[in-house]
């Protein structure tokens, strides 16, 4: 008598749910009883769910995967050729040649495969036999397979893409904060539970300036639920929910390429895609907040940090305008005492030039520069005042370019509609490469108005919150209880100081510094010797010298 192993598959997760796996086990088992192949293995399902499962209550032996059968290795197939070289089988029962692969090259890739092991592959559907007319019976239906697979998966597409220009959600799982129901504008409605949580991630990200890990470690901590009920949050799903357009009211079908396992996220041509408009759950403003400091944080971001730099993501250079990089120069190279932490332009890495600026010259002249509006708080507030009256003078003036444009753009598509009339009037006998070449520019110069609008939209109602200023009033007073108290602030509390000014080094020629936030421009030079905290112009403050809190 043979052994036998029972292979059976689906394409997705969800695909477990419905009978497909407890009837490809069902119709293998009763194959090999029918040839009288004894069933082995280390894998059981249950006979009626196809879930996997463990030996007893009525459970049977099969290798089940979810997985796309363009993958040569996947988990369970992966696992019969484990338990086949350990301790051996004679055939391994598949229903169809497509459940084992749809196309021909990976199917005869693994049935070869499990030769080499001694086993050889059956179908459940089809007789197929050992002989060259076998193999291309089998070759013929897959090809066939595979056809019929790519004609659904078209039809899919077709029928998704029908769907979304109507307006509705097309995926599977909604998105965090939504429940589908077609009877909605977009067809996702507000689960008003979560999306109490989603406006607090927002709020605390553009108000409160907490980081991902921050508001990870929060939601965390307090036991927040996520999407399938857990606890513990991730900073990738805080980062997908701040960078997706659902929440301001527009969902995006057709927007993404396929991508292979481990390879990045990239986009189709942005007229490819379709906007569906959904119920927002935060305001469009703070929205744009989040992506401008996503923005500004990646930007910033230095690839895996070992080492704390004060002022990382916050040294710019005057000319070019791009944040200088962080980087330590360890003791023992060239003779070097101790390690020499620095703020380095380079050529190489795209920058204007080479320059190195020391961190220990460096950061002590701003220390001391934001001491000062500690000191005087009407600093602050004059600051704030002022940056508010820039920002509104800069949205009005980019609120009236967007209605200019807007309106341009409403005729220039009149203009190409009214073109194709003309071209398809055959009284005017406009020729074709006259249409052609009048439409090629019209359609640039609507592409090129779309562009402007996209960018003054990330630009719109930038404008400081106030309740950022009441949060930094009372970080304010926490800090200067903390000098009044003999405390010496750590460098990370120093760091939040910052990130609350939203303080930005500027490095001119001639060690020219530029200290610009949420304050009034402070103005200095880079000392050419480590006194900084002997610096003449520092300021006289309100608590004895001797605790002076160093840089």
């Amino acid at each position: 008598m043979k052994r036998a192993a029972v292979y059976a598959r689906v394409s997705t997760d969800g695909q477990r749910d419905n009978y497909s796996i407890p009837t490809q086990v069902a119709s293998c088992h009763e194959f090999a009883k029918q040839k009288g192949y004894a069933v082995i293995g280390d894998r059981y399902v249950d006979s009626i769910t196809g879930f996997d499962s463990v030996a007893g209550n009525g459970n049977v032996l099969a290798y089940v995967d979810n997985y796309t059968s363009r993958e040569l290795s996947r988990p369970s197939l992966d696992q019969a050729i484990s338990y086949l070289e350990q301790t051996g089988y004679d055939v391994l029962i598949v229903y169809t040649l497509d459940r084992l692969a749809r196309d021909p090259y990976i199917r005869r890739t693994l049935e070869l495969e499990f030769e080499q092991h001694g086993a050889a592959v059956e179908y459940v559907q089809g007789d197929y036999d050992q002989s060259p007319e076998g193999e291309v019976r089998k070759d013929l239906e897959a090809t066939f397979a595979k056809w019929e697979n790519a004609k659904r998966v078209e039809r899919s597409m077709r029928g998704a893409k029908a769907k979304a220009e109507r307006g509705l959600f097309v995926s599977g799982q909604p998105p965090y904060g939504y429940k589908i129901n077609r009877d909605v504008p977009g067809g996702l409605e507000v689960d008003e539970n979560q999306a109490q949580i989603v406006r607090r991630i927002f709020s605390l990200f553009v108000e409160d300036r907490l980081s991902i890990r921050g508001i990870t470690e929060l939601l965390s901590d307090e036991g927040v639920k996520t999407f399938h009920g857990r606890t513990n949050w991730a900073k990738s799903t805080v980062a997908r929910i701040l960078g997706n357009s659902t929440y301001a009211g527009r969902w995006y079908y057709n927007r993404r390429r396929g991508r292979g396992l481990g390879r990045p996220v990239q986009y189709k041509e942005r007229e490819k895609w379709i906007e569906v408009e959904v119920t927002p759950i935060v305001e469009e403003h703070i929205f744009d907040m989040a992506q401008e400091r996503l923005k500004k944080n990646k930007q910033r971001r230095r690839r895996n940090p070992k080492r704390f730099y004060l002022l990382s993501g916050m040294v710019i250079c005057e000319l070019c305008k791009r944040p200088y990089g962080s980087q330590t120069q360890k003791a023992g190279k060239h003779k070097r005492k101790n390690d020499a932490p620095a703020y380095r332009h380079r050529v190489k890495d795209g920058h204007c030039k080479n320059r190195m600026v020391s961190a220990r010259l460096l950061e002590p002249l701003v220390w001391y520069e934001i001491l000062t509006l500690l000191v005087e708080p009407e600093n602050l507030k004059r600051g704030y005042s002022n940056a508010l009256d820039q920002q509104k003078a800069a949205f009005e003036r980019h609120r009236t370019l967007h209605q200019t444009l807007s309106k341009g753009l409403e005729k220039l598509e009149r203009t190409r509609q009214n073109l194709t009339k003309i071209y398809i009037d055959p009284d005017i006998g406009l020729s074709k490469a006259e249409y052609l070449e009048q439409k090629q520019n019209i359609d640039a110069e609507i592409k090129q108005t779309k562009e402007k609008l996209m960018g003054l939209e990330a630009e719109l109602d930038q404008v400081p919150i106030p309740g950022a200023l009441e949060s930094l009033d009372v970080f304010m007073e926490e800090i200067m209880s903390l000098f009044e108290d003999g405390y010496e602030l750590t460098p990370k509390i120093k760091r939040k100081l910052f990130e609350f000014l939203h303080v930005e080094v500027f490095l001119g020629e001639d060690d020219d510094i530029r200290i610009e936030g949420w304050f009034e421009t402070r103005s200095t030079r880079l000392l050419s010797t480590t006194s900084g905290h002997c610096d003449p112009r520092r300021p006289t403050l309100p608590w004895p010298a001797s605790r002076v809190p160093g840089p």
